[in-house]
């Protein structure tokens, strides 16, 4: 299954910089923008896991959507999407 997510402009840009910097050491070899997002998700997971690391993320979380929250029905800035393909 297949789903699009859009992303931060921000959290984006600083996981392209991770990747163009991995790209000039390791070059065809480095990550794809795929794989960042890949592992960081697997972290996620790990760490909800951990009670003491749940807490916190689920903290983060609520601050998050509530910020979201707060932005809707404001004027969109163009956000980058991430296509995931779950195979």
């Amino acid at each position: 299954m297949a789903s699009t997510i859009r992303v931060p402009t921000e959290i984006y840009e600083a996981l392209r910089k991770i990747r163009v910097s991995l790209e000039r050491k390791y070059q065809s070899a480095a990550p794809a923008m795929q794989d960042l997002v890949t592992v960081a998700l697997q972290n996620f997971m790990n760490d909800w896991k951990d009670t003491d690391k749940r807490e916190q993320l689920l903290d983060q979380l609520l601050e998050n959507r509530k910020m979201a929250r707060a932005n809707m029905g404001k004027p969109k800035t163009e956000e980058p999407t991430l296509k995931s393909n779950d195979n």
